[in-house]
């Protein structure tokens, strides 16, 4: 049973997103307010990025939106019954990789803009581009931290020994 908590930290998780996925959008689409002048995608292949990352900037496609609907993806599956469906493992490694990972990245992100520190080490980017990437990254991380926690507890070992998930490793074969 999917518990209220969850759900509310899926919420917290989408609303901490939307900023960021509609920035992205709005510069996919050829806005460049807070962005610095110039093609981002010559920038990348000068800075040695991987040439599918290249390809994807110069038709308006950023890859770090696309973590982010995963990251949206992977908390749906935590906090919805259809997620127990999954070996636990494949939710559970990611859920705590991306909450031990984001939350810590967030938070220096929100503090480094704080004091000054610029996007990457490009001249022209606006501070409010680090609030708003420091928020999404902060606030899927504690989402995901919560999201997950929940669905091990669900999901968990019951006394006894038997097992509280549909799944596991034979999960698969049902």
């Amino acid at each position: 049973m999917t518990s209220m908590k969850s759900l509310k930290a899926v919420w917290l998780g989408i609303a901490a997103l939307a900023p960021y996925i509609l920035m992205k959008t709005y510069w996919a689409f050829g806005g460049n307010a807070g962005r610095p002048a110039g093609d981002l995608a010559t920038g990348m292949r000068a800075n040695g990025a991987p040439e599918a990352l290249v390809w994807m900037e110069r038709h308006g496609i950023d890859f770090t939106v696309l973590g982010a609907l995963g990251g949206v993806l992977l908390l749906a599956a935590l906090a919805r019954p259809w997620g127990e469906r999954l070996p636990r493992w494949a939710l559970l490694v990611p859920g705590w990789a991306g909450a031990l990972a984001l939350t810590p990245y967030g938070f220096a992100t929100l503090i480094a803009s704080a004091v000054g520190f610029t996007v990457g080490d490009a001249e022209g980017w606006s501070p409010w581009v680090g609030y708003v990437g420091g928020l999404a990254f902060a606030g899927l991380g504690l989402s995901l931290a919560l999201c997950t926690r929940s669905y091990q507890r669900r999901t968990g070992a019951r006394p006894g020994g038997a097992d509280r998930s549909r799944s596991g490793t034979r999960g698969w074969a049902r």
